[in-house]
């Protein structure tokens, strides 16, 4: 399917340092792409420069075939002229008008007539869920309830792209929750191409289509949700999505298998040695390579177990009990490990514990 929104080789200069440097990624139309990354990284700058917000120094961006930017032969709509919506970190809601006059700006901007912006208005608001409260002073509603009006405002004017820059941010936690749901929910029902911003990885993986990580103005992965947690390509993706336990080791063959696996051999500074199987990953076989383990990926046994295969021994340095499962924190001769246990037994400080590897999870990474 041809790209609905194409941006190629985009910078962006601020001083001396490039917060956007040499991005390209293209969107189908009707998909949500969620930019994910630290503060700094330059996912809302790149946002910023999709929506004419930022003129960038290099590169072109193209929407539904139209060129917006193009920085080579100085092509740059202004932001009015893009057919974009936004929907940004404050809501923005004009406290002298209602719901429905904060709503029905951007149409009374474009003068059109009193019926249409009638009926678009209320047709907004009810996607929204908020059909019956046009009359009510806006800055009465609670903070989710403002957040909707922004989006109703946002696609009132039936934009081309929706831009969301973490719109959620402002929430607690529970409301967070729902409306991601809601969002993704609006965004499936008309059909609108979004690109998202957020440094919430629970937010980004929940929303988008497809991930794109960035770091440092650069492009480190871009991918589904799953293959991004389940199969990260650097150990800035491994770390910056869910929590990455990280072990060095060797290639035992330097080759894997026809089934995609490596023998790793782990050495610890007191000179143990364990041989450990596991998917072969990103890694370059030739040298030092890293193994990821998430948490969930290891069986615990509190007892020596049948076999010592993809097993490393450990004490429990810490544990903490969350409901669903207790999370320790294991010093092994080869890292300090944060496993998640759902056992009967209270493991307390100091207690011996072997920690299976699952090898069809467990990935080699390359080394740091």
């Amino acid at each position: 399917m041809a790209a609905f929104v194409a941006v190629s080789g985009l910078c962006k200069q601020f001083d001396d340092a490039w917060a956007v440097d040499d991005v390209n990624f293209e969107v189908e139309e009707g998909k949500l792409l969620v930019l994910l990354g630290p503060s700094g990284c330059g996912k809302t700058t790149t946002l910023r420069c999709i929506g004419g917000l930022e003129r960038p120094e290099r590169g072109e961006i193209v929407i539904d075939g139209e060129r917006v930017t193009d920085a080579a032969n100085g092509i740059f709509l202004q932001p009015e002229a893009r057919g974009m919506g936004m929907v940004a970190q404050s809501y923005a809601i004009w406290p002298h008008m209602n719901v429905f006059e904060n709503v029905a700006f951007p149409l009374r901007m474009r003068k059109k007539g009193s019926r249409e912006i009638k009926e678009r208005v209320q047709d907004s608001l009810n996607v929204v869920q908020l059909g019956e409260l046009g009359t009510r002073n806006a800055t009465d509603l609670s903070g989710g309830q403002q957040q909707r009006v922004a989006l109703a405002r946002a696609i009132v004017a039936r934009p081309k792209v929706l831009l969301f820059d973490e719109p959620l941010s402002n929430l607690d936690a529970k409301l967070r929750e729902d409306m991601r749901y809601l969002l993704k929910d609006i965004q499936r029902e008309i059909n609108i191409t979004a690109i998202y911003v957020t440094h919430d990885q629970a937010e980004a993986m929940a929303l988008g289509d497809e991930l794109l990580v960035m770091n440092k103005g650069k492009i480190e992965q871009r991918g589904s949700a799953q293959s991004l947690y389940s199969k990260p390509r650097t150990h800035f993706v491994a770390n910056f999505i869910g929590i990455a336990n990280i072990v060095e080791g060797t290639p035992h063959d330097r080759s894997k298998s026809k089934d995609g696996f490596v023998s790793i051999r782990l050495k610890s500074d007191a000179g143990e040695i364990r041989n450990i199987r596991v998917l072969a990953g990103s890694a370059d076989l030739r040298g030092q390579v890293s193994v990821l383990v998430r948490p969930e990926w290891v069986k615990i046994h509190t007892e020596s177990p049948y076999t010592d295969e993809n097993v490393i021994e450990g004490r429990v340095f810490k544990s903490q009990y969350l409901g669903d499962r207790t999370e320790l924190l294991v010093d092994t001769s080869f890292c300090r490990m944060r496993v998640w246990y759902d056992g009967p037994d209270e493991l307390e400080f100091g207690r011996t514990i072997h920690i299976e590897l699952n090898e069809k999870k467990c990935i080699a990474l390359p080394s740091r």
